[in-house]
């Protein structure tokens, strides 16, 4: 049943035209825990490497009442992947990070819509990260081309399987964008 619902849903779901220059990116997920700040920090990471090296990075999460720091299991999954979590400590997010950022990337169709319901005028910037996985999907998993399934709480395959996916869609971006920093 729910393939039936992502084949239907997924036929309206895109995302906006990618701009040619940037400032800033923001990167969401529920909690700010795990795989929003792995996507900053593995972005931060790519980035220095590139001419992207202007581009300020954050995460933060849609639903975080206490700053605590990732799970130890994701910390140690990231570190195998070369993403240092260690000292990130979540935080929610705000109004002026929405409005400064010229780019927002969610992990989760209905955080997508949960950010175009709540900032009314910002859908231009709001783009769902797994929309750009380089990596070939089933024919019959629709609901993986819209989101980026959330480990915590799961094994250390679930971390590396959704870590992999998120270095995927950042790198699937990258390959498709010719984005350079904004002067």
């Amino acid at each position: 049943m729910a393939g039936l619902y992502w084949r239907y849903m997924g036929a309206g779901i895109g995302n906006p035209q990618i701009p040619r220059s940037t400032g800033s990116v923001l990167f969401l997920c529920q909690g700010n825990v795990c795989r929003s700040p792995f996507a900053e920090r593995y972005f931060r990471k790519i980035a220095g490497d590139r001419i992207l090296r202007g581009i300020r990075s954050q995460s933060a999460g849609l639903d975080v009442r206490v700053s605590v720091p990732p799970p130890d299991l994701a910390v140690n999954v990231a570190k195998t992947l070369d993403v240092d979590l260690a000292d990130h400590r979540s935080k929610p997010v705000t109004a002026d990070m929405i409005e400064e950022s010229d780019m927002i990337f969610v992990m989760e169709h209905r955080q997508a819509a949960f950010l175009r319901r709540t900032f009314p005028g910002q859908d231009p910037k709001i783009f769902l990260l797994p929309m750009f996985d380089t990596e070939p999907l089933p024919a019959w998993d629709y609901a993986r081309r819209f989101n980026i399934s959330d480990p915590y709480g799961k094994s250390a395959k679930d971390f590396v399987e959704c870590f992999r996916k998120i270095e995927s869609s950042i790198d699937g971006f990258l390959s498709r964008s010719d984005l350079h920093p904004s002067p």
